[in-house]
C-alpha cells in the first residue's frame, strides 16, 4: 500500500512539472521505452543541462560514478540523496541511494579508462521551455551497457589491483627497519608518492603519508664517519642510525693542504687517497668530506695529526639509543638530566673525549659539556655517562618513531694530539612525556 501511494505521488509530481513546462524540441518523435526505467544489464542515466554538450559531459560523469559505486566499496565520498530504481532479478525496486562522488575518479584505475560515450547504445534528449519564464534547458538521457557479468569482472580486477597496492605498502613498511642503502630510501619515497595517488580512502592515504614522513626522517639519521688506513689513505663510510649503509653518490673531498685527492668506491665504502707533502706540521691539517643524500648535505672532517700522516685506525662511532633520565618531572619542568651515550671504538685506538653537544627536540637550549678530558682505552662498546644539572623546560615530545637528538662529539687522540669532531644523530628515550 505504501508503495502504491508513493508511485501515485511521483505520478502527480511529474504531471505538475509537465504542466509548467513544454517540450519544444526532441531527438525522436517517440519517447523510448527504456527512459525512466531500470533495464537489465544497462545503466539508464538522465541529467539536466544547459546545452547538449554539457548533457554529454554530465551523463559521462554520472555513468562513471555509477560504475565506481558498483565496483569499489571502500571509498571516501561526499553524499547526495537521489531517487533511483534498481532492477533486482527482474523486479523493479524504488530506493534512496547515495551517489558517490569520490577521489577514486582521479586514481589511475584500468576499469575507468574504458568508460566512454562511444559505448552508449541509445540517446534521447528533449529541449524543454519553462512556460512562465521562457527559460530553456535540456533533459539528456542515455542507455549504457553494463551487465552483471561485466560488473563481476571489473570488481575482480579492482580487488586484485587493490590487493597488489596494499602489498606494496606493507613491503615498504617492513623495509624501513632494514635499510641497506641510501638509494632504498629515495626509491621508497618515490613508490609511496605513487601509492598516495592510488589510495583514495582516508585511512590508507593517511598511513601512506605517515610512512613517507618516516622515510624522509631517515635522512636526519645519516652521518659520515671514517678511519685512516695508513698515510695517504682514508676510508669513509655512510651510517644510518650508527649502522653502515651503501650509497651510490661519491663524496666530495677537499683539504686545506693535501693534494692529489681521489675518491673511489670500495665495498660499499669510499677509499680516499691523497698527498700530504704540502701540509705544515704547525697547522691544523684536515680532509673535509661532504656528501649530499636526499637533499641533505652531510659533512665530516678528518684531521691529519701531522704532515703526511694520519691517526692510525681511529674510528669511534656513536650508536644505539641515547637515554635521557630526569631526576624529577613537574608539569613541563624537569631537573638534572642523566645522560647515557653508547660509543663504539671500532679501531681500538685509545682516545680522549673532550666535548659533547646535544640538541634534544623538545628542549630549546642545547646541552653542552666542555673540557670533559676523559680517556678511554677499551675496544668496542663504551658507555659514556654524564649529568646535566639544573632545571629545564620541555615542550611537547614528538610522537614520531624517528625523532633524533642531533649534536656533535669532539674526540682527541692522546698519542698524537689530533682532534676530530664527529656529528651525532641518534634516536632517544626519556622518562618524561
Amino acid at each position: 500500500m505504501k508503495r502504491l501511494i508513493w508511485m501515485i505521488f511521483i505520478t502527480l509530481l511529474a504531471a505538475g512539472v509537465a504542466a509548467q513546462t513544454k517540450v519544444v524540441e526532441r531527438s525522436a518523435k517517440k519517447v523510448p521505452g527504456w527512459l525512466n526505467t531500470a533495464v537489465e544489464d544497462y545503466l539508464v542515466v538522465s541529467v539536466t543541462a544547459g546545452s547538449l554538450a554539457e548533457g554529454q559531459t554530465k551523463a559521462l560523469t554520472e555513468i562513471t560514478e555509477r560504475i565506481i559505486q558498483s565496483v569499489a566499496s571502500n571509498v571516501t565520498v561526499s553524499k547526495k540523496n537521489t531517487l533511483s530504481e534498481v532492477n533486482v532479478n527482474g523486479n523493479i525496486e524504488s530506493s534512496d541511494a547515495f551517489t558517490q562522488i569520490s577521489r577514486i575518479k582521479s586514481a589511475n584505475l584500468p576499469f575507468l579508462k574504458g568508460i566512454s560515450l562511444s559505448n552508449v547504445e541509445e540517446i534521447y534528449w528533449e529541449k524543454v521551455q519553462d512556460k512562465a519564464t521562457k527559460k530553456e534547458h535540456y533533459n539528456y538521457s542515455v542507455k549504457y551497457p553494463f551487465s552483471r557479468l561485466e560488473q563481476r569482472k571489473l570488481t575482480a580486477e579492482f580487488e586484485a589491483l587493490d590487493a597488489g597496492q596494499v602489498a606494496r605498502y606493507e613491503a615498504l613498511e617492513q623495509k624501513i627497519g632494514a635499510i641497506e642503502s641510501a638509494d632504498e630510501i629515495s626509491r621508497a619515497i618515490t613508490e609511496l608518492n605513487t601509492l598516495s595517488e592510488y589510495f583514495f580512502d582516508d585511512v590508507r592515504l593517511s598511513r601512506v603519508k605517515g610512512l613517507t614522513a618516516r622515510y624522509k626522517q631517515l635522512y636526519d639519521a645519516l652521518t659520515l664517519t671514517g678511519t685512516f688506513l695508513e698515510s695517504g689513505k682514508y676510508q669513509c663510510q655512510l651510517l644510518l642510525d650508527g649502522n653502515p649503509i651503501k650509497v651510490a653518490a661519491k663524496p666530495k673531498v677537499t683539504s686545506n693542504c693535501a693534494g692529489q685527492i681521489s675518491v673511489r668506491p670500495a665495498d660499499g665504502m669510499f677509499l680516499i687517497t691523497y698527498s700530504a707533502e704540502d701540509c705544515l706540521p704547525e697547522e691544523e691539517n684536515f680532509l673535509n668530506i661532504s656528501l649530499t643524500v636526499g637533499g641533505k648535505r652531510l659533512q665530516h672532517k678528518a684531521f691529519l695529526n701531522e704532515a703526511g700522516t694520519g691517526s692510525m685506525a681511529f674510528s669511534v662511532v656513536p650508536e644505539g639509543k641515547l637515554v635521557l633520565t630526569a631526576d624529577s618531572v613537574a608539569d613541563r619542568k624537569i631537573f638534572n638530566i642523566n645522560i647515557r651515550l653508547t660509543l663504539n671504538n671500532r679501531g681500538g685506538t685509545p682516545f680522549g673525549l673532550k666535548a659533547l653537544e646535544l640538541h634534544v627536540p623538545e628542549i630549546s637550549a642545547p646541552i653542552i659539556f666542555d673540557d670533559i678530558d676523559g680517556v678511554y682505552k677499551t675496544k668496542g662498546i663504551i658507555q659514556i655517562k654524564a649529568l646535566a644539572e639544573g632545571e629545564f623546560t620541555v615542550g611537547e615530545k614528538k610522537k614520531s618513531l624517528f625523532s633524533f637528538v642531533q649534536g656533535a662529539i669532539t674526540f682527541v687522540n692522546p698519542q698524537t694530539g689530533a682532534v676530530e669532531r664527529s656529528q651525532l644523530s641518534l634516536p632517544y628515550v626519556t622518562n618524561w612525556e
